[in-house]
């Protein structure tokens, strides 16, 4: 995004008050992106490429999800 990371919209996100499932997205390996400090190893994560089919199973386990 060329504005903000996604880590700082989900923070911007979280001020509202409501808890937003946020799946992270990038084209790099999740591995490093904990590495850089962009997420923590318990983000949400998917790595690209991805098919529509895998997409749509990794947001309907976080619809699913319990809500911590």
């Amino acid at each position: 995004m060329p504005k903000m990371g996604g880590q700082e919209l989900n923070q911007s996100l979280s001020a509202f008050g409501h808890d937003i499932p946020v799946l992270f997205i990038s084209g790099f390996t999740g591995d490093d992106v904990v590495r850089r400090g962009l997420l923590k190893s318990d983000d949400p994560f998917q790595e690209k490429p991805f098919t529509p089919e895998l997409f749509i199973e990794r947001v309907r386990e976080m619809l699913d999800a319990p809500v911590s």
